[in-house]
């Protein structure tokens, strides 16, 4: 399977991202660190945000899907510099991640 990650701009500034998909085997049968590494970073991204910024946790949403493909987005409603940067380190991360892993991990970028 693969992992999709889409980040959301407005203005310049960072206001979101999700993310898709299960990576735990890879082709010759061994166990992938990309999706913990994945779920790890994002983790880290939501909870600095909601706990040590004050970001509503209504922001998160965790979406079980069919297929393992569970989904996790975080929307900014009133997204600011420092809240934008957080979710540019994520942006980053996942960017060297997919340099890494290949086509493992998609990483998209969208203005609105």
């Amino acid at each position: 399977m693969k992992i999709t990650v889409q980040f959301f701009r407005s203005a310049g500034l960072y206001t979101g991202f999700a993310v898709s998909g299960h990576d735990a085997v890879t082709e010759d049968g061994q166990f992938s660190v990309l999706c913990a590494a994945v779920s790890s970073a994002v983790q880290l991204t939501c909870n600095t945000l909601t706990e040590c910024f004050g970001v509503p946790e209504t922001a998160v949403s965790v979406r079980p899907a069919k297929n393992m493909q569970n989904q996790i987005a975080l929307r900014l409603e009133t997204p600011d510099t420092v809240h934008s940067e957080i979710i540019r380190g994520l942006a980053i991360h996942m960017q060297l991640l997919s340099e890494e892993y290949g086509g493992m991990l998609t990483v998209r970028d969208r203005e609105s």
